[in-house]
Formats: structure tokens, C-alpha cells, sequence
């Protein structure tokens, strides 16, 4: 009698998205477009298994500012004092934060956030080799709700400190102190905000480039998100897997309000 035929099944291999992230610490569009994206992501379910890896890089807003140099809602409204819809822009801000259920804090100190970035690569050197990435997700949201829901200096390296201890980065917050002191990364921040303006184009906060091809400009709503996913997934596999025509893609749409924050000229206030 012969042997009956085995049946071999075999697992789909996942889709992987690879999603890098330009943002900066004190812009509130990024803090939203945060929530937005991982609110996407956590509810992608196509039918085909799909894996996502974020990645985040620095984009420095007032580089030529000092720590806890103004008030967040001075801050914001210094930077949007060339657009005529300035007068609204913190109301704007405060109506797209409670679609996520969250508030405002305006009244916080802010300035330079180059140690935020310094602090941020460091929890991705560490955490970011999970494949989950829920250490690092959890990282960025105390960072983000620190600076924008808890009125927390973000810019001050005793409050840096403070969130590294929190999220398992160091011992004590003498040790945080005394690493943020070392000036350790700072050269990596720097060579990195500059590949963003002049090799990726970056040129506001948040951007996304997904899959190192398609170009996602502005805080998307989550709906939007999960549309990008789709039609990503669709694409033929030759053209996601090296065909050039759609390199650099425009994807998404901005907020008719401006999704996102630009540098400015800020005044030299070290």
C-alpha cells in the first residue's frame, strides 16, 4: 500500500513595514501624529501577517535656542507668527488632542530639545531590537506626554534625567545626569538632523518615510494610516521589491490647518 501523501503547510512569510519617523520633541503635531500612527498600527489586521519597525530620528526646531527658554504656548505661537491662521493655532491643536482624549498643557518651559534626541537614541539602541518595540513605544509616549499633557521642561536635562530613570534607561538620576553631561550621541544628533535636510529633504515635522519609498508629509489620522497600509500592501511585488518608479511617492494628505511644524528664525537666545 503506498504511503499516503504528507500535506505540507506553509506560514506566510509577514509583510514588514518599515516606518522612519522625523520628529522633534516639542512640536505637538508630532506628539499626535505618535498617537495617530501607533493607533494605525495596532489596528492593521489585513490578512496577511504584517510586522512594523519605527524608528525615530531628530529634527531640531530651535536649534539656536537654550533650555527652558520659553513657555510652550509662546513658543508655538512664535513659530506660526508668519501664518496668517496663527491667532487659532493653539485652539486648533487643542480640538485635534481631544479626538485622542487627551489635553494640552501650554504653560510648560521648552527650548532646545537636542538632549531629548540624544536620550531618544539611546532608548532605541536599547529597546528597539524587540520585536515588539512596546519599550520603546512606551518611551516615546512618556516623552511626548511629558512635554505636552504634564507640562514637563523637556529641554531640561534634570527632567531628561527623570524620564530615563522612569523608563529603565538608567540607575539613578545622577547617573542620567552624568550621562547627559558626557555629551554622548550628540555628534549622531547632529549628523542626523543634518542627513534629514539635506539628503532626505526634510523640511517640518513629522515626516514619515515608509519602507525607505514612500513619503508621508504631516500628522495623518489613523483612517488615513491604515489606507496607506493597504495600498502599500497592494502594490505588485515587483515594484515593492526594487522597482524605482514610485520612489519617493507623496502619500497622505496634510491637515488643512498645517499637520506639521517648520523652523523658524528664532533669535539667538544662548
Amino acid at each position: 500500500m503506498p504511503p499516503s501523501p504528507t500535506t505540507i503547510t506553509t506560514t506566510p512569510q509577514p509583510f514588514h513595514f518599515k516606518i522612519d519617523i522625523y520628529t522633534d520633541t516639542v512640536c505637538p503635531f508630532s506628539h499626535l501624529g505618535f498617537l495617530s500612527l501607533t493607533t494605525a498600527v495596532s489596528s492593521f489586521s489585513p490578512p496577511t501577517p504584517v510586522t512594523f519597525s519605527l524608528t525615530y530620528h531628530p529634527y531640531i526646531l530651535y536649534p539656536n535656542s537654550r533650555p527652558s527658554s520659553r513657555k510652550l504656548g509662546a513658543a508655538l505661537t512664535y513659530i506660526y507668527s508668519s501664518h496668517t491662521r496663527t491667532t487659532s493655532i493653539l485652539t486648533h491643536l487643542d480640538n485635534l488632542a481631544s479626538t485622542y482624549n487627551i489635553k494640552f498643557n501650554w504653560e510648560g518651559m521648552t527650548g532646545n530639545s537636542r538632549d531629548s534626541h540624544r536620550l531618544i537614541l539611546l532608548a532605541q539602541s536599547r529597546f528597539q531590537a524587540s520585536p515588539s518595540q512596546q519599550n520603546l513605544r512606551r518611551f516615546m509616549s512618556r516623552l511626548y506626554q511629558a512635554s505636552f499633557q504634564r507640562g514637563r521642561d523637556i529641554s531640561s536635562r534634570q527632567t531628561l534625567a527623570e524620564l530615563g530613570v522612569e523608563a529603565g534607561l538608567f540607575g539613578t538620576v545622577d547617573k542620567g545626569l552624568e550621562w547627559l553631561d558626557s555629551g554622548a550621541l550628540g555628534e549622531e544628533v547632529d549628523k542626523e538632523c543634518e542627513k534629514a535636510k539635506q539628503e532626505i529633504g526634510v523640511r517640518a515635522v513629522p515626516s514619515y518615510v515608509v519602507n525607505e519609498k514612500y513619503v508621508v508629509g504631516g500628522m495623518q489620522d489613523p483612517v488615513v494610516w491604515l489606507s496607506l497600509f493597504d495600498k502599500i500592501m497592494r502594490q505588485p511585488t515587483s515594484q515593492l521589491q526594487g522597482g524605482g518608479e514610485q520612489k519617493g511617492e507623496q502619500l497622505g494628505r496634510r491637515e488643512e490647518h498645517g499637520g506639521n511644524c517648520r523652523v523658524v528664525a528664532v533669535e539667538n537666545d544662548t
